[in-house]
């Protein structure tokens, strides 16, 4: 049976200020849908949250893929999660055996982490006009990762003597492009994949099958959580202020559920999560 799924076009820029914008611009100017923009040098791209994401030319992967779609806005809350979920699923179809020997996961909603909670990959999810939808992600290739000072980050990357590939014996492309290309065509085609999962379940996580799956690949459930103010909704908010506690569920709207101390239970749908130390995973 073939798929009915469209098959995303990939455009190859050699250098780029930011593959999201410059799929913002194909989209608006009526391109075909999908179509997944991808550079090793982006010299202008954002993460979440405003902040800047930096690599030298060569450093990482930058891909963004447009997308329309037919969810309504307050059905949308899943992409984001899926398109973490795709990002593992690209992962492992370019490298075999990399999911489970660097330990991958996802921090909610959708970094990629690697062992020892070093981020391999960030994700950015951006609506443009009314039914398109923009998914940026940047992958580390080579290390080591530093912020816009010059400051070294706990960071994962795949290729070098300390990249993840050769840490956990897979053996490593004829070279950096290859792997990179290789890598962009997976990310694009399991993007589809996965959104295509929850549209045809109209938005429901649940019956697409994608909630139970996030719950198995998220690393922050079972761990004692700090949530930034930036996750605050507005003045009032349940997390206007720092929260803290256990991460306990993933709730159907996508929303991150924490425990306080007390007991009590605040979902969380947009926030800066870090990690602290690793909890029981049981009760």
């Amino acid at each position: 049976m073939t798929d009915p799924r469209p098959r995303p076009a990939l455009l190859w820029r050699d250098r780029v200020a930011s593959t999201q914008d410059e799929a913002a611009r194909r989209a608006a100017a009526g391109a075909d849908l999908p179509l997944a923009v991808a550079t090793t040098d982006q010299h202008g791209g954002r993460g979440r949250l405003g902040r800047a994401w930096i690599a030298p030319p060569g450093g990482g992967l930058a891909l963004t893929l447009a997308l329309r779609t037919t969810l309504p806005a307050p059905a949308r809350s899943w992409i984001p999660l899926a398109a973490g979920l795709a990002a593992l699923d690209a992962l492992e179809e370019a490298a075999p055996g990399l999911r489970a020997a660097a330990g991958l996961g996802l921090k909610w909603p959708n970094d990629v982490l690697a062992a020892g909670d070093r981020k391999l990959s960030g994700i950015l999810v951006e609506a443009r006009e009314r039914d398109t939808v923009l998914i940026g992600i940047g992958t580390n290739l080579r290390g080591p990762v530093r912020d816009a000072q010059g400051e070294p980050l706990e960071a994962a990357w795949l290729l070098g003597a300390d990249g993840l590939l050769a840490r956990s014996g897979i053996p490593a492309p004829t070279s950096a492009d290859a792997l990179a290309r290789t890598l962009a065509e997976a990310l694009a085609e399991a993007l589809v994949r996965r959104t295509a999962q929850l549209e045809e379940a109209a938005g429901d996580a649940e019956a697409a099958g994608l909630r139970a799956s996030y719950g198995m690949s998220c690393v922050t459930l079972g761990r004692e959580v700090r949530i930034q103010p930036l996750g605050a909704r507005g003045p009032g908010a349940p997390h206007a202020q720092e929260l803290t506690g256990r991460a306990v569920e993933i709730d159907p709207s996508g929303r991150l559920v924490v425990q306080d101390p007390t007991g009590v239970r605040t979902p969380v749908d947009v926030g800066d999560v870090l990690h602290a130390g690793l909890a029981d995973r049981t009760g």
